[in-house]
């Protein structure tokens, strides 16, 4: 079978690139080489689908109880079934780890502690992760050296992913070779990347109904139509068994094949090809990607006509309102969206040059949205500090959706030229940004926004300046001829005490620019 990532050598489904071809040709070769799997690996795939409908039966909507130790039972059955791990006297420990795994799932038949209970469900799925770790010998480290952690990691985050896409193309394969027709492979990877589009345009739905008003009552009939249909209760349940059965699939493959996701002697992640990371299905994710794209086209239009354009609004909603909220929740979907640009992009198999410009046009589709929605919520952003003063945080956040738009604008230009790393530009604009808000004097710029807006609208949270540094007493002084008694004697009070403290500090070893900037602004007053 494959030898492990950290050799750097391909699977064995795999078919290896013809010598003198080129890379084109290659690739030719290996779309006609289709890989064939064993009939333990169809099997596997069969009782990790009845894994997570096991899952689905004992957990959903019921209390933890005898349903552990019963879903422990049927996990290490197919574990021990398709990996048949050999017991090695440097494995010993891990052998061990499974009288406590047993002992502690039986506690939920046992036993009611609430507390240990929440404890034992953090410490089962640690346990498992380690026992099986080290009885199939893909640690890194000795159980009993603090890089385990490490070990443990990749087990709750690298395992139960890498695979993700193993069992679609597995079931594609097998599907092929009955039918022995590709038209009917490609309606099937079809159908295959609208199942899995259905979570993901659930979840954004969601996230974008709370974001947009209008959008959100123009979906709100929805949840109404879900339940008179009695599909809610189904979607979740397919969608708790889809997670479950993917996840074990690919964390329980990638012990049988011994893989190790670190180089143990350089203490680096192992090394792989770009095209050996490429195993995503180019059908199912042109099919994912265009759902996406058509859910955001029309967010997007919504966001031209009421917010951009301020066209009527329903029935209800005034535009403040309206204009106010939903920042937060764009900002969370354009993480999201970075997040599927960058893995789809290193991930999903080159295919032929029609899809190929297919997808690319579809990423460029997911990234103009990504702009308006960025936009949107930056001009959100603007409405919101104009109703209700300007923080920190919020000047923050604004800097945040500009250093995305520039991710954003990095990943439009990955998307039409595959030399482009995405990783090395991302670090490098990180490292750019940082250092640039640290030289915008924060502090100074929200207290001249806050007093500026004062001035406007005689509107003012004076004792927010009690959370902003030395920077923003000559902002503070500004204050002390105000209209208004109240907030000038309480500027006079806090630039006394800044005095104060200011003038309190006498050693050299603490001298610092704002501080003296403070001392004349406060003097000068």
């Amino acid at each position: 079978m494959a030898e492990n990532i950290k050799n750097g050598k391909s699977d064995s489904h795999v078919p290896e690139q013809i010598p003198g071809r080129t890379c084109e040709a290659a690739n030719e070769v290996q779309a006609d080489e289709r890989p064939v799997y064993a009939k333990e690996d169809k099997l596997f795939l069969a009782g990790a689908l009845l894994l997570g409908i096991l899952f689905t039966w004992l957990f959903y909507g019921k209390n933890p109880g005898v349903s552990v130790p019963l879903f422990v039972i049927a996990f290490y059955a197919l574990f021990f079934a398709y990996v048949r791990p050999a017991q090695d006297k440097k494995a010993m420990f891990g052998w061990f780890l499974c009288i406590p795994v047993l002992l502690i799932s039986m506690t939920f038949v046992l036993f009611r502690d609430l507390t240990l209970m929440v404890l034992n469900i953090l410490a089962l799925p640690c346990l498992i992760i380690l026992q099986t770790v080290l009885i199939t010998g893909t640690n890194n480290y000795r159980w009993y050296s603090p890089g385990i952690i490490v070990d443990l990691l990749f087990g709750f985050f690298a395992r139960g992913i890498v695979h993700a896409a193993k069992p679609f193309s597995m079931f594609a394969s097998m599907v092929r070779s009955k039918t022995g027709g590709e038209k009917k492979s490609t309606v099937l990877r079809i159908i295959t990347g609208l199942v899995i589009a259905l979570p993901i345009l659930l979840i954004l739905l969601l996230i974008l109904s709370s974001a947009d008003m209008v959008f959100g009552k123009l979906v709100e009939k929805l949840p109404d139509l879900l339940n008179s249909l009695n599909l809610g209760e189904v979607f979740i349940k397919t969608f708790l068994m889809l997670i479950i059965f993917i996840c074990s699939f690919s964390y329980i493959w990638s012990l049988k094949h011994k893989e190790k996701f670190l180089d143990i002697d350089n203490g680096l992640l192992s090394a792989k090809s770009a095209d050996e990371k490429r195993r995503w299905d180019p059908v199912v994710l042109v099919t994912v990607t265009a759902c996406i794209d058509l859910l955001y086209i029309f967010f997007v239009i919504i966001q031209f006509a009421y917010l951009f354009g301020r066209s009527g609004l329903p029935e209800g909603l005034t535009y403040s309102e309206y204009a106010r909220n939903g920042f937060s929740e764009l900002i969370l979907v354009s993480l999201l969206n970075m997040g599927w640009l960058a893995l789809t992009l290193t991930y999903t198999k080159k295919g032929k040059r029609g899809l190929d410009i297919t997808f690319r046009i579809l990423n460029t589709i997911t990234v103009c949205c990504t702009y308006v929605m960025l936009l949107s919520a930056y001009y959100r952003m603007l409405m919101y500090e104009e109703a209700y003063g300007f923080t920190f945080l919020r000047v923050m956040t604004q800097v945040f959706m500009i250093f995305l738009f520039v991710l954003f604008s990095t990943t439009l230009v990955r998307v039409w030229n595959d030399r482009i790393p995405l990783l090395k530009p991302y670090i490098a604009a990180a490292v750019i940004a940082f250092t640039v808000i640290n030289y915008i004097n924060a502090d100074a710029l929200v207290a001249r926004k806050n007093v500026d807006r004062y001035f406007e609208t005689g509107k003012i949270d004076i004792y927010y300046f009690n959370s902003l540094s030395n920077d923003a007493v000559a902002e503070l002084v500004r204050l002390v001829d105000a209209d208004d008694p109240e907030v000038a004697q309480k500027a006079a009070e806090m630039l006394e005490d800044r005095k104060e403290r200011i003038y309190g500090r006498t050693d050299w070893q603490s001298f610092n620019l704002a501080d003296l900037r403070a001392k004349r602004a406060i003097n000068g007053k």
